[in-house]
């Protein structure tokens, strides 16, 4: 037990060293101070030797009115206004000297460093998670500012001289041996971000403008609402109407030519599948391709066009043939079979790594390594409240979608998290959709084809999760459902959740 802890307490210092090397950094390129005297040209400013170097320039920023948030009330910030640009030209121990390029500043003005070009050299890996939190960072070699990385951590350069270190990690400790995720408890606490105004059916996290920043799109009955991932706070920015149907998923992938997400949204409509693709203009969607006759998926958004698959949906057969699909402008065209394992539904599909993980018909996840089953499970997982009724001779029958997992790395390790809504007991008797909880699964490999899954504890919502998804930068959130008696007793919940290991 002791060399447990042991270890738990070296991997915790390794995650959050490399949380305190990115906030470092973040830091770096924020600081800020404030005007404290003006007299012609030349400019006193409260930042002094830790804090500047000769040649740096700021950005004077004038603040003005509060923001108010429309829903919370609550006060977000304030406006500002760039009203001149500042070089330092002399620091002292407290305070620098600097010389007015543009604008005209005032006493109690603030400014902000004014990063205009850094550049990254180092590793793809260190590179996407600087991206996070510098989003303009670039692969050059001729920047004013260089970060650097190194064997114990990041190093800041400005014009070729290092100015500033971020330790990530600690030197190995002899002996220890790397713990497993199967050692670990995993506890989950559960955060609320938002209510949503209806029962949400589908969500999935999309970069739709093609710079990185990632939106939630929700999906709902007769619509698709985009929000604004905010810190602590979701915020809306447009709906979309959807042509008539029944929407039964939505999933994203850049599988156009313009290195943005596109919307895939699957729905149904009359006997069978009749899905659409829609992408962002500005503050709204636009139909890119109607009458799809499949439910579609990304089912790696790593390799968008490598998994862009489409099952064919009816009412007499359900899932049937799986093809791999390629869209050039308007154009979607089947460019061949893809070779999915016997009870696969594309609905809860997705990669974990090399594993292809789905929930079949009968509720068992799956888990695929090529054409190889490596894990199975003899208990019923999945089911939502995303539901297409089909008409039977006598009376209907409710089909029900499964929500996909997610992949997500906690403590270094790779991991994946997968749905299990526990059914209410009119629905076992009376065919009438209820849960009484949703719970979240933790998959993660032993070795190479041996894999697991467990309960996460803490892991538990009230009735039905609809979605799990995890950010770029490491968020996991989770969208819930529930159910009244009457429609406009239906609502879902957004909430983010904080991981720990027991």
């Amino acid at each position: 037990m002791g060399r447990l802890v042991l270890i738990l307490i070296f991997f915790f210092s390794v995650s959050v060293w490399a949380q305190d090397a990115l906030q470092g950094l973040k830091d770096f390129f924020q600081r800020e101070g404030y005007v404290v005297k003006v007299d012609a040209n030349r400019v006193l400013i409260d930042l002094g030797r830790e804090k500047v170097r000769v040649g740096e320039e700021f950005t004077i920023l004038r603040e003005g009115k509060e923001i108010v948030h429309p829903i919370t009330k609550q006060v977000i910030g304030r406006e500002s206004q760039q009203v001149g640009v500042l070089r330092v030209e002399e620091v002292q121990d407290n305070f620098s000297h600097a010389k007015l390029i543009e604008g005209s500043p005032r006493e109690g003005d603030r400014i902000r460093l004014l990063a205009k070009d850094v550049c990254f050299d180092g590793s793809e890996d260190w590179f996407f998670k600087l991206r996070s939190v510098l989003p303009e960072l670039k692969r050059e070699k001729t920047c004013t500012y260089t970060i650097k990385e190194l064997k114990d951590g990041i190093g800041v350069e400005y014009r070729n001289s290092p100015v500033a270190f971020f330790q990530t990690q600690q030197a190995v400790v002899q002996g220890i041996e790397r713990a497993s995720l199967e050692d670990i408890n995993l506890l989950a606490r559960p955060r609320l971000l938002r209510a949503l105004p209806s029962l949400p059916l589908s969500a999935d996290l999309c970069d739709l403008t093609g710079t990185g920043k990632e939106f939630l799109v929700v999906l709902f009955s007769g619509r698709v609402e985009v929000y604004e991932l905010l810190k602590n706070d979701l915020v809306k920015r447009f709906d979309y109407s959807l042509p008539a149907g029944v929407p039964v998923g939505l999933r994203c992938g850049k599988i156009g030519t313009d290195g943005r997400d596109l919307v895939l949204v699957n729905m149904v409509s009359g006997d069978s599948a009749n899905s659409l693709i829609l992408r962002s203009v500005g503050d709204s969607f636009v139909p890119v391709r109607r009458n799809i006759p499949y439910i579609m998926s990304v089912l790696d958004k790593s390799r968008p066009k490598e998994t862009f698959i489409g099952q064919r949906f009816n009412f007499r057969d359900r899932f049937g043939q799986t093809v791999r699909l390629s869209l050039e402008g308007e154009n979607l065209r089947e460019t061949g079979a893809f070779l999915a394992p016997r009870g696969f539904r594309i609905d809860s599909a997705f990669y974990f790594g090399d594993y292809l993980v789905f929930t079949d018909s009968i509720g068992r996840v799956r888990i695929y390594r090529g054409d190889t089953e490596v894990f199975s499970t003899e208990e019923g997982f999945g089911g939502s409240y995303t539901l297409v009724e089909i008409p039977l001779e006598q009376g209907k029958v409710n089909f029900i979608f499964n929500p996909p997992g997610t992949g997500a790395r906690f403590l270094n390790f790779n991991m994946a998290f997968v749905v299990k809504n526990h059914t209410g007991i009119v629905q076992r008797f009376l065919d009438i959709v209820k849960y009484s909880r949703g719970e979240l699964f933790v998959i993660g490999e032993r070795r190479k084809d041996l894999v697991f899954i467990r309960p996460i504890r803490g892991g538990n919502f009230e009735e039905s999760v609809q979605a799990v998804l995890t950010t770029k930068d490491g968020r996991v959130l989770v969208l819930t459902g529930r159910t009244g008696t009457l429609a406009i007793q239906n609502r879902g919940e957004v909430y983010e959740l904080e991981l720990r290991a027991l």
